[in-house]
């Protein structure tokens, strides 16, 4: 039980704090979205791709390579979101999120994508990585286009597409988007401040419940 103890406190105490520092990332970046989606679109450069919720006026071509991220739902209908390469003629090669397309009946086909034709002029808002779920596997992905991916890793799908690994959300209206993804994710700190709660309360009952042990074991004997 000592062992056992001494193994989990830690571990808890761990996730606790995890979750008090993931609140704090989120109040830092509702912050930020606050400021930087009441500003004029610029020209994207790679301090301005660094900057969560920059607005960056692109000017390029549409890729014919493109992501579907499985597992999307939106307005109750299940489908993917769209992440197609646009090569940007200043900053090169980027993954633009398109939005939200509804899938086929039949899982094995994948949806029909139309790309808008020839140069065209967009604005995209630089959105912030919010971490993963963790993985024990990398699922591996097929050798051609389209890839259907079951998680949005944009390092890894800008190693596939050798583009910059980050997410550009097309505002509504522009050129070539879909169902827009949204723009008012709640970025508050309710939901860390509950799970650090969570894992601190665990870490104070095994405590309560070692000290009960340890009294009844000495009381048996």
């Amino acid at each position: 039980m000592s062992f056992f103890v001494l193994l989990m406190l830690p571990v808890l105490f761990s996730l606790g704090f995890w979750q008090l520092d993931r609140g704090e990332f989120k109040r830092s970046l509702e912050e930020q979205y606050l400021t930087q989606l009441t500003l004029l679109p610029v020209a994207p450069d790679m301090e301005k791709m660094r900057s969560p919720f920059s607005r960056l006026r692109l000017e390029g071509v549409f890729q014919p390579e493109y992501f579907l991220i499985d597992n999307q739902v939106s307005a109750g209908k299940t489908g993917y979101w769209l992440i197609q390469v646009f090569r940007d003629e200043r900053a090169g090669r980027l993954l633009v999120n398109r939005g939200f397309i509804p899938g086929e009946r039949d899982r094995s086909n994948l949806p029909a994508v139309v790309t808008p034709p020839g140069r065209l002029s967009l604005v995209a808002v630089v959105w912030p990585d919010l971490g993963l779920i963790p993985s024990w596997e990398q699922t591996p992905w097929n050798l051609g286009w389209p890839k259907r991916v079951q998680r949005g890793d944009f390092k890894r799908m800008g190693v596939a597409a050798q583009a910059q690994p980050v997410e550009l959300r097309l505002e509504p209206g522009q050129p070539g988007v879909a169902n827009a993804a949204p723009f008012a994710e709640r970025l508050s700190d309710d939901t860390h401040l509950g799970y650090a709660a969570t894992w601190f309360g665990l870490a104070l009952t095994l405590m309560v419940a070692f000290i009960f042990y340890g009294l009844r074991a000495a009381r048996d004997n």
